[in-house]
């Protein structure tokens, strides 16, 4: 028996050996990993208007979003967001949001000043492309 376990072990140390050296003709894929961007804040910018974040120049859109915050010293309104538009431009090369949504002042509540909130825009964008090739 001692000779089977001999084999057994010669065999698992060439499989061993085989797989470092890249075993012969493996694909290997490099993927490009999203990126997350960040707009500026956009001070009264949830007016219902379309605003657009792009993407780096050569990059694609993966996905987008926005935040609503309400100005400095004001709380956000009671009334839900009103999402108007919020999807990528007609090319992928980013993000469209129209949204609607006030702020006021903290003490006076519904019934203070309105003023639209703050908007920022996010966007994940990617190339999309995988490049594989076949190593030797």
């Amino acid at each position: 028996m001692p000779g089977k376990t001999r084999i057994a072990m010669a065999l698992a140390a060439g499989f061993a050996v085989l797989a470092a050296a890249g075993g012969g003709a493996a694909a290997t894929t490099t993927y490009h990993s999203p990126q997350a961007v960040t707009g500026p804040t956009i001070q009264g910018g949830a007016d219902g208007l379309p605003h657009e974040l792009l993407c780096p120049p050569d990059e694609s859109v993966y996905s987008g979003g926005f935040s609503v915050t309400p100005g400095e010293n004001r709380t956000l309104d009671r009334q839900p967001t009103d999402v108007l538009e919020n999807r990528p431009n007609e090319d992928a090369t980013g993000w469209i949001v129209a949204v609607r949504r006030d702020d006021c002042p903290p003490a006076k509540g519904a019934d203070g000043e309105h003023r639209h909130a703050n908007l920022t825009l996010h966007v994940v964008c990617t190339d999309g492309q995988n490049n594989t090739s076949l190593g030797g």
